[in-house]
């Protein structure tokens, strides 16, 4: 325990007592603290400071947050020092005023309840900051005090739902301007305020509960959930923009759940009082909202219905519907664009699975219907809805599978309209252009296009979508896609270059030879800028084994060589590997050795100039998902490559670089691999061995390396450096369970070389007896520990009722 542990228990309990002495103490400690936050830059003196603060809030909560509010604010201008010298760069990120202000937020989080609102209005300003894990605290805290706990609700005393109606309260005081910068946050808090449950949770030494159960009409909740809700009706009208109210509605649609049916009367009424109030919400909606929102408003109208616990729910959501039916504008959206669109007759949908048979092939037929509706009478309202229905934006444009084969199919068979998408309303149609330029490059008259293409080429625009056009094109198409690779590297556009790999893949799958080159020339481009993310994202598929197949050794070799670089290797980029070891396997071997050699430079560069904490490396895998299978049928070749990999490693890294390598191929101990390793053992040298024993410590103590240990032993002479390695082996345990996890696992060894006493060399008997009363004394020390640790806990967490 540190002075400062000793410190805070003697103010803890000093906190407590009502008496003159007590309090002129208590506040010459608060103004110490306070002269300290207000004057001080050394790190550990504001972090010590904070800490003390948090025990003396409840007698000076009136003064504390003033207090933190003025503390933070000066941060900015003081340059945080340790030991009297400004703090190192390379310790920033955990020794920054950021943690100082995470910190204070913990300090200020103990006056929640006392000061909900100068509590709630500071984390606001706290939300707002740049810093991005101090604002991700600050929300934090703001969801935790909207959240309904059990244990404070029913608690002693009972605070039912007084601090979250408190907050609401004070969100529904700001003025709009401030309503709306700090909408997202309050919305996230509103849905959980909405929420239809609340929880609890109580720890004991060994255990944690969590208890859960419905929401009732009691202790304030009624009246909050009704200022819940306005305020977010409120919020909805503040911002016109679709992504602004779809947030709206989402936290709307909390209120129209619940748990499960209440045998409670009154809390029955509130419910049904609170989906019927957001079902007309929503029903008014429909008639004037854009179209994107009454399809939100269609499915969580859908879900209220299906959830409704009361008929007049089920009616009004019923309403709702109707409504959207009668929309027919929406109608035809819904065909084209509707990922959340309910198809069916929901009382049907409801009742059975079955009912929803609604699948792509009837949506298609209903946009090819809509394609040959296009002719010159129509041409102008068929542009304007899809100007319309193009600002539908999602995440994953594959939510459109239907509107783009519709875009697709309009610029192959209406080029005129899908050549003025193009130009005169480019910006708007960007998502869609890949649809729209693959459609032109079928159509009758494919010039149009290329004279558009060629302008956004020198323009250096939209090369990534122009590439992705030319996916299943022919081959005078290869002439463009040559050009984008040849633009993009003078751009240094790496997505396009990434872009361009997939698609001449793809080529060449189709039958388009002279891809391949197009496909090298965009590997050596990313090559030269050292960048790898191409490996991150391109898919194994069909066209690139195709290419793999064709390729000559040399260029697969060259392959291999753009990835040296790659920080990690993903499933991703083992897939790529697997396909190039299925040709050449020491190719891969010897890339391996080749990022072992990388990660050893890496080191030896960052001790020469300093440390670069943006580098990450990691040169191995902890485990391989299929290439693996490939290795494991070369493990002579393996160890031999990793064998010459060893002498020029650096110190023990081997077992956490080289020897990871091995455990990846051969996750458990045996057949081929112990045979070949006993064959090192029995060279004798210093160098095999401890190339050997840096292999068996990657097995985490595995009784399968007992083997091989026994030999080494037989090997080395007595008592030399290697019994401890050996033993350092032996003893590893990897990942165990309970209190005693440690002590068991030695237990299970002791037994095991218990029986190496017997054994008929000498020397083998003598370092079992040495091993045996290390173990023995390691079990103790590990019972010992776990008692205390035990007994600690009980004093902390004290013993539940389930645990009598």
């Amino acid at each position: 325990m540190t002075k400062l542990d000793v410190r805070l228990a003697a103010l803890s309990k000093l906190v407590d007592i009502k008496s003159p002495e007590v309090e002129h103490r208590l506040s010459e400690e608060f103004s110490r603290i306070k002269g300290l936050l207000q004057r001080s830059t050394e790190y550990d003196e504001l972090s010590d400071a904070l800490k003390t603060l948090a025990v003396l809030v409840p007698r000076f909560h009136m003064a504390t947050l003033p207090l933190l509010v003025a503390f933070i604010h000066s941060l900015p201008n003081r340059i945080l020092t340790e030991n009297g010298t400004p703090i190192a760069s390379t310790r920033n990120r955990y020794r920054s005023t950021g943690s100082l202000i995470r910190d204070a937020i913990d300090v200020a989080n103990n006056i929640r309840f006392v000061h909900t609102e100068e509590f709630v209005s500071f984390l606001l300003e706290m939300s707002l900051t740049i810093d991005k894990e101090v604002k991700a605290k600050a929300e934090r805290t703001i969801e935790a005090l909207a959240t309904f706990d059990l244990d404070i609700f029913y608690g002693k005393p009972p605070l039912g739902a007084q601090p979250q109606t408190r907050m609401v309260a004070h969100f529904a005081g700001l003025h709009n301007e401030s309503l709306l910068t700090n909408s997202n946050i309050i919305l996230r808090a509103l849905r959980i305020v909405l929420s239809p449950s609340m929880e609890g949770t109580s720890w004991s030494y060994s255990s944690v509960t969590i208890r859960r159960r419905s929401i009732a009409n009691d202790g304030g909740v009624a009246a909050l959930r009704s200022e819940a809700i306005a305020l977010t009706k409120r919020i909805y009208g503040l911002d016109t923009s679709v992504e602004h109210r779809r947030h709206v509605l989402q936290t709307l649609s909390s209120a129209t759940r619940r748990d499960s049916p209440s045998n409670d009367e009154s809390t029955s009424v509130m419910f049904e009082r609170d989906a019927i109030v957001v079902l007309e919400f929503m029903h008014d909606l429909v008639a004037t909202e854009a179209l994107p929102l009454i399809q939100k408003i269609e499915h969580q109208s859908y879900w209220a219905y299906v959830h409704g616990a009361t008929q007049a729910i089920k009616d009004k959501a019923l309403k709702v519907r109707d409504a959207v039916d009668a929309h027919a504008e929406y109608q035809i959206y819904k065909q084209l664009i509707g990922f959340e669109g309910i198809f069916g007759k929901w009382e049907d949908l409801s009742r059975s699975e079955k009912a929803w048979d609604y699948s792509d092939k009837k949506r298609r037929e209903a946009a090819r219907q809509y394609l040959e509706e296009i002719n010159e009478a129509s041409y102008d309202i068929w542009r304007d809805r899809i100007i319309a229905f193009s600002h539908t934006r999602s995440d994953d444009l594959a939510m459109f599978p239907v509107y783009y084969d519709f875009l697709e199919s309009i610029g192959k068979e209406k080029s005129r309209l899908a050549v003025e998408l193009v130009t005169h309303y480019e910006e708007l149609m960007t998502p869609f252009l890949i649809a729209l330029v693959r459609g032109l490059w079928a159509s009758a008259n494919p010039l149009d296009v290329g004279t558009i293409v060629k302008r956004w080429i020198n323009d250096g625009k939209h090369l990534s979508a122009i590439a992705k056009s030319l996916y299943q094109a022919d081959a005078p198409r290869l002439e463009v896609l040559s050009e984008i690779v040849d633009r993009a590297a003078e751009l240094d556009d790496r997505e396009t270059l990434i872009q361009t790999i997939s698609v001449a893949a793809n080529l060449f799958s189709e039958g388009e030879l002279n891809a391949k080159a197009i496909f090298m020339r965009s590997i050596r481009e990313m090559a030269n800028r050292n960048d790898t993310s191409w490996a991150n994202v391109t898919w194994i598929t069909r066209s690139f084994r195709d290419l793999v197949n064709s390729m000559e050794p040399g260029e697969r070799t060259e392959v291999l060589a753009t990835l040296n670089l790659l920080p990690e290797l993903n499933y991703q980029a083992e897939d790529l590997l697997y396909e190039i070891a299925t040709h050449d396997l020491n190719a891969v071997i010897n890339y391996f050795m080749g990022r072992l050699e990388h990660a050893r430079s890496l080191e030896k560069r960052n001790r020469q100039y300093g440390d670069n904490e943006n580098e990450r490396f990691e040169p191995i895998p902890y485990q391989l998902d299929r290439l693996n299978e490939l290795l494991a049928h070369a493990p002579e070749a393996l160890l031999t490559a990793l064998r010459s990999d060893f002498d020029m490693e650096v110190g023990a890294m081997f077992t956490y670089r080289g020897a990871r390598l091995i455990k990846s191929v051969f996750p458990e101990f045996g057949g081929s691999l112990e045979k070949l390793l006993l064959k090192y053992v029995e060279m004798g040298d210093d160098q095999n061995i401890e190339f050997v024993l840096c292999i068996l410590r990657a097995y985490d103590g595995s009784m399968e390396i007992l083997t091989v240990c026994k030999e080494i032993i037989v090997k080395v002479p007595e008592h030399s450096k290697f019994w401890n390695e050996v033993a350092a082996a032996i003893e590893s345990t990897g990942v165990v369970c309970g209190e005693y996890g440690m002590a068991e696992a030695y237990e299970l060894k002791l037994l095991e070389i218990s029986r190496w006493l017997e054994d008929d060399d000498a020397r083998v008997q003598v370092f079992a007896e040495w091993l045996l009363e290390g173990l023995r004394s390691l079990i103790d020390q590990e019972r010992q520990r776990a008692d205390q640790g035990l007994a600690l806990r009980k004093y902390q967490y004290g013993v539940g009722k389930q645990d009598d």
